[in-house]
C-alpha cells in the first residue's frame, strides 16, 4: 500500500474526489461499513484507513480519512515528535504561500491534543509529544 499524501488531491491511491464505488473497487470490500443519516463509514484494518463520507444531496461527499501511516515528500509522518511535525508542515504552508496559522484542542478524556491545519486539510492527533492519528481531507482553500 502506498501511503503517500498529496495535499489537496488524496492519499494511498484514494483521491478526494472519487465516489464511494471506486474507492472499494481499489481497496476491496471494506472489514466493516456503517452509514448514518449524515455519514457513511468504510473502515480497512489492513491498510490502517478509516474512510469518512459526508452525505449532501443524497450523494456521499468530502471524504476524510483518518491513516495510521502517512507519507509526506518521502518523509513518514509517524517518525517524529510534535515540534518536528509542525516544522515540516510550516515548510508545507511556506512552500504553498499560506499564512502559517494553525488550530489546537486539548482533548482531555484521551490525554491528546488536536491540531487542525485546515488550509491543507491535515489533522493530528497527538500524545505524550507522539503522533497518534492523523486526519487528512481535501483542503478548504486549495
Amino acid at each position: 500500500m502506498n501511503y503517500n499524501f498529496e495535499i489537496g488531491k488524496g492519499i494511498a491511491g484514494i483521491n478526494f474526489e472519487y465516489p464511494v464505488k471506486k474507492v472499494i473497487q481499489i481497496l476491496g470490500k471494506p472489514d466493516k461499513k456503517h452509514e448514518d443519516s449524515v455519514s457513511l463509514y468504510l473502515q480497512y484494518r489492513k491498510y490502517g484507513l478509516l474512510l469518512a463520507y459526508e452525505k449532501e444531496n443524497k450523494e456521499f461527499i468530502d471524504l476524510d480519512i483518518e491513516t495510521e501511516n502517512l507519507i509526506y515528500e518521502g518523509k513518514n509522518w509517524y517518525n517524529y515528535n510534535k515540534k518536528e511535525l509542525i516544522e515540516i508542515i510550516k515548510y508545507i504552508y511556506t512552500k504553498k504561500k499560506y499564512t502559517f496559522d494553525f488550530d489546537t484542542t486539548e482533548i482531555d478524556c484521551i490525554n491528546e491534543q488536536q491540531l487542525d491545519f485546515h488550509e491543507i486539510g491535515v489533522t493530528l492527533f497527538i500524545r505524550k509529544n507522539k503522533l497518534k492519528s492523523v486526519n487528512v481531507s481535501k483542503p478548504l482553500i486549495f
